[in-house]
């Protein structure tokens, strides 16, 4: 079955509990993290497995060059990183010069210190900053 639907109730501070055998059959564990979406339009939150307990979240802003394979070459070096991204947004700050990518990631496999990584990425040419900061959710 696609779709299964429970109903809950909302306490008074605007929880829900999902019900444990969707928590088991979604790999939600004490700790883990979701992401909530809302769509105006039906009226509906989604909610979704955003990453599991043991990730360490951070967010990385990162300015970049704005030109074609900068965001790409940015990403594949966090992937070699062993940087998990997990989400991203990016817009142009000035035409032909400079961009912002700002990611959501997981930290949790890195292969060396947050210190190393935002060096790495000025070093190579591939950000022309890096700010970092843990989400503490």
């Amino acid at each position: 079955m696609a779709h299964e639907q429970e109903i809950v109730k909302v306490d008074s501070k605007g929880r829900i509990t999902i019900p444990a055998h969707m928590r088991t059959e979604l790999g939600m564990k004490e700790g883990s993290y979701a992401s909530v979406r809302l769509n105006r339009e039906d009226r509906s939150v989604v909610v979704r497995l955003f990453a599991g307990s043991q990730a360490k979240l951070v967010e990385i802003r990162l300015m970049i060059p704005d030109r074609p394979g900068a965001l790409a070459r940015a990403a594949r070096a966090l992937g070699d990183l062993n940087v998990d991204l997990l989400s991203s947004n990016s817009r142009t700050i000035k035409k032909g010069e400079v961009a912002e990518w700002v990611v959501v990631a997981d930290v949790g496999q890195l292969k060396s210190s947050i210190e190393d990584v935002k060096k790495s990425l000025i070093m190579s040419r591939d950000a022309i900053s890096v700010e970092v900061r843990e989400l503490r959710l």
